[in-house]
């Protein structure tokens, strides 16, 4: 059987992005938010990034300009990584008999806004989410993602070096292009085009030859 050959036109290559945690309806899930790996002194950052951000189409970040005078105020965004544990639906683990990781999960990017950040830091203050799971319920819809957060007593993939290892592994890598998650770092021209303004072209800057002679002799 020979190949089929392509030409420009009948290829849409589309890109590929990180799936990222979601609640889903009618499942309880366990997950975890996994902090940076201290470095060689002991030092260990802080889990989160934050931008402004506007959406028109898709998330883009604010530039303090066009973009608030014509789609209002920004909106802070929040993302930050998390082990998913594979659980049943009533949240409970799945183990894994015989295997060094005796658990199944993914490492996932996790997108919220300042809103949940609050109810996590509340929940955090109680309980310091660095060294605790959360058992997550969503209550309404799935585009809503309104969700309803209760700590666990520990976090399974902080009981062992190597299952340390392994999720930092994963996690590590992700963690260079979270801030691409937020939304995309548009040029003002770039938001311009994307609002449907005129975007001026480089010959309306200069609009004839008298105005290039008198920048030409103050210089």
């Amino acid at each position: 059987m020979s190949d089929d050959f392509l030409d420009f036109g009948e290829i849409e290559v589309k890109p590929k992005y990180r799936e990222r945690y979601k609640g889903v309806s009618g499942e309880k899930h366990r997950i975890s938010i996994v902090y940076p790996k201290p470095d060689e002194n002991g030092k260990q950052g802080g889990p989160f990034v934050m931008r402004s951000t506007h959406y028109s189409d898709k998330y883009f970040f604010c530039k303090e300009g066009i973009c608030c005078e014509k789609l209002g105020p920004a909106k802070n965004r929040l993302a930050c990584i998390v082990v998913q544990y594979k659980t049943k639906k009533d949240g409970s683990l799945i183990k894994k008999e015989g295997e060094a990781i005796p658990f199944d999960y993914e490492v996932k990017e996790w997108v919220f806004t300042d809103t949940k950040f609050n109810q996590l830091k509340a929940l955090h203050n109680e309980w310091n989410l660095k060294d605790h799971d959360i058992l997550v319920t969503l209550k309404g819809t799935e585009q809503y993602q309104d969700l309803e957060f209760v700590p666990c007593r520990e976090s399974i993939w902080q009981l062992k070096p190597e299952f340390k290892e392994a999720i930092y592994k994963e996690s590590e890598p992700m963690r260079k292009n979270l801030t691409n998650a937020l939304g995309q770092d548009l040029s003002t021209d770039e938001i311009k085009e994307l609002l449907g303004l005129d975007v001026a072209q480089a010959g309306e800057v200069i609009a004839g030859e008298e105005d290039l002679n008198d920048i030409l002799a103050e210089v």
